[in-house]
C-alpha cells in the first residue's frame, strides 16, 4: 500500500538563492515521476534518479522528495522505503509502447488506468502542492500533464532513445513526442551528448543540460572486492570477458558469443559471464543453442540477475558493452570504475566514455570481426590489459566529477522551481476523465478487459509450453 499521507497545502511565494540551492527559506518540495515498478531489478534509470535525489538530501538537509511511481509494487519502492522517503504509487503505463499497432481493446484498457491515474495525480498535487515536478525517463507524461493542469514547474529527465535502443514504439509518433517534452518542460536534461544532440532534432539542443549517472568509484571497488555469488568462469577460461546487462537482443550479448566463436576460429581461446535478468523466459536458452551452433558453449556462463554484479566484473580481463546503441553506458562507466579495460559500440553514449586505445576500444555494431579484433588484442598482451585497466579507473574518476554532475543539475532544478510554467487548458481535467468514464459506463469495462485478455492469452501460453521451466523462474523473479 502507498505510504504517503498528502497533506497540507505547500503553495508558496519564493525567490531563488543560487548560494544556497534553497528557495527564499524554504527548501523546493519536489515531485519524482518514476516509470517503472522495476519488477526484477533497478535499472539505470531508476539508480540514476535515487542518486540524485540522495545527493540532494546530502545538499540541503531540509530538501523534500515525493516519489509518484508505479503499481503494482516491485524493487524501486523496496529501495524508497529502505531509505525512508515518501511515495504514492498509481497503476498506468506510457506513450511509448512495447509493440506497434496495438489492439484497440489494449489501447482502451490501459487508457482508462492512465488518465484515471493522472486525475488523481492531479489531487495529489492539489492537496499538497510541490514547488516543481520532475519527470524520469520519457515513458510516462502522467506527472508532466498534472503539473501543466495546475500551473506548475516542470523538468523531464530523458534517459533513453526509446525506439532505437529499447524497440519501444511512440503511440503519437516521435518527432511529437520529443516535442510535447519540450513543450511540458521547463528544463530538459539527457544523460550523454550523444543523447542530447539526437533529442535537439526536435528540441532546442542549446536549452538541454546533459547530466551523467553518478558512479561512486569508491564503493564499486569495495563492492567488487566479494566473492561472486556463481563462479563466471570455467577453469581455462582464456581470454575472461563479463557483460553486465539485461539479456536482449538490443543489448547484443550475442555479438560476444559470435566474437568467441570467431576467436577459436583463430585459435584463440576466451570465455564470456552474461549477467542479467531477461525479457523474455527463453532468451538465456536462444543465446546458449547460438553458442552451441558456433562451439563454444562450454565458454558460455549465464549468471542471471545478481544483487551484486561488480565481483563478477572483477573477475574478468576485460569487459564488454555490446549494445547497438545506449543512451548513457552506466556499465561502460562501471567496468572502468572496476579497474577494467571497456569495449563498447560506437552508437550513443558509451562512445564519449571510452578513450580508444587507452581505456579500452570501440567497435561498430555490425562488425562482429571488428569485436573479435579488439579481443583478441587482449589476449595476446596481458600488460595492455593492466595499462588499459589502470587509465579506465582515472577516466572514470574524472567523468563522475566532471561539469555534467549531479550537483550541477540539482543548481538547475533549484532554478526551474521558479521559471513560469506550461499550462494546459481547463478543459484537459475533462479530456482526462473520458476514457475512465467510458470504460466504467454499461459494463464497456468487462468486456473490454476480456477482449484484452484474449488478445494477450496464446501469447503467454505458447511462451509457458515453448519454455515452462523458464516462464516459471520469470515468474517467481516477479
Amino acid at each position: 500500500m502507498d505510504n504517503l499521507p498528502i497533506l497540507g497545502d505547500a503553495s508558496r511565494e519564493f525567490a531563488f538563492n543560487a548560494a544556497t540551492g534553497t528557495v527564499g527559506s524554504k527548501t523546493v518540495l519536489v515531485y519524482f515521476v518514476n516509470h517503472s515498478t522495476a519488477p526484477v531489478n533497478l535499472g539505470g534509470a531508476e539508480r540514476s534518479m535515487i542518486a540524485l535525489v540522495e545527493d540532494w538530501y546530502a545538499t540541503d538537509p531540509d530538501f523534500e522528495a515525493v516519489f509518484i511511481t508505479k503499481a503494482p509494487h516491485g524493487k524501486f519502492v523496496a529501495a524508497i522505503e529502505e531509505r525512508g522517503w515518501k511515495y504514492r504509487s498509481f497503476l498506468y503505463r506510457g506513450w511509448t509502447i512495447p509493440a506497434p499497432n496495438p489492439p484497440v481493446s489494449e489501447i482502451t484498457y490501459f487508457a482508462n488506468d492512465d488518465y484515471r491515474s493522472t486525475l488523481e495525480i492531479i489531487g495529489m498535487m492539489e492537496n499538497r502542492r510541490p514547488d516543481l515536478v520532475v519527470t524520469n525517463t520519457l515513458v510516462a507524461p502522467w506527472g508532466a500533464f498534472a503539473a501543466a493542469t495546475l500551473g506548475i514547474p516542470h523538468a523531464w529527465f530523458i534517459r533513453e532513445y526509446g525506439d532505437l535502443d529499447h524497440g519501444l514504439t511512440f503511440q503519437n509518433g516521435r518527432r511529437e513526442t520529443f516535442e510535447d517534452i519540450g513543450m511540458l518542460s521547463q528544463a530538459v536534461f539527457t544523460n550523454s551528448l550523444a543523447l542530447r544532440a539526437h533529442v535537439g532534432q526536435y528540441i532546442d539542443e542549446s536549452a538541454i543540460d546533459v547530466v551523467y549517472p553518478r558512479v561512486d568509484v569508491d564503493e564499486v571497488t569495495r563492492r567488487a572486492a566479494a566473492a561472486p555469488a556463481v563462479a563466471p568462469f570455467g577453469a581455462d577460461p582464456g581470454l575472461a570477458i563479463t557483460v553486465v546487462g539485461r539479456l536482449a537482443d538490443s543489448k547484443g550479448q550475442w555479438r560476444v558469443i559470435d566474437a568467441i566463436g570467431a576467436l577459436a576460429a583463430r585459435g584463440v581461446r576466451a570465455s564470456v559471464c552474461l549477467v542479467g535478468g531477461q525479457e523474455r523466459p527463453d532468451y538465456d536458452v536462444q543465446l546458449l543453442e547460438r553458442a552451441a551452433r558456433l562451439g563454444v558453449a562450454d565458454r558460455v556462463v549465464i549468471a542471471g540477475e545478481q544483487a551484486e554484479p561488480f565481483p563478477f566484473i572483477a573477475a574478468a580481463d576485460v569487459c564488454v558493452t555490446p549494445s547497438g546503441i545506449e543512451a548513457f553506458g552506466r556499465t561502460t562507466l562501471e567496468y572502468m570504475a572496476t579497474g577494467k579495460p571497456a569495449i563498447a559500440s560506437r552508437g550513443g553514449g558509451s562512445a564519449e566514455l571510452v578513450e580508444p586505445g587507452v581505456t579500452g576500444y570501440l567497435f561498430e555494431p555490425d562488425d562482429t570481426a571488428e569485436l573479435a579484433d579488439r579481443l583478441e588484442l587482449y589476449a595476446r598482451d596481458r600488460e595492455l590489459i593492466v595499462a588499459h585497466g589502470e587509465a579506465g579507473r582515472a577516466r572514470a574518476v574524472e567523468l563522475v566529477s566532471h561539469e555534467y554532475s549531479n550537483q550541477a543539475a540539482i543548481a538547475r532544478l533549484v532554478e526551474t522551481a521558479t521559471a513560469e510554467p506550461a499550462r494546459l487548458p481547463n478543459v484537459a481535467r475533462y479530456w482526462f476523465s473520458l476514457p475512465p468514464t467510458y470504460f466504467a459506463s454499461a459494463g464497456r469495462g468487462r468486456r473490454i478487459t476480456l477482449a484484452f485478455i484474449r488478445t494477450r492469452l496464446p501469447g503467454r501460453l505458447r511462451a509457458v509450453i515453448a519454455r515452462p521451466v523458464s516462464a516459471l523462474r520469470r515468474r517467481r523473479s516477479r
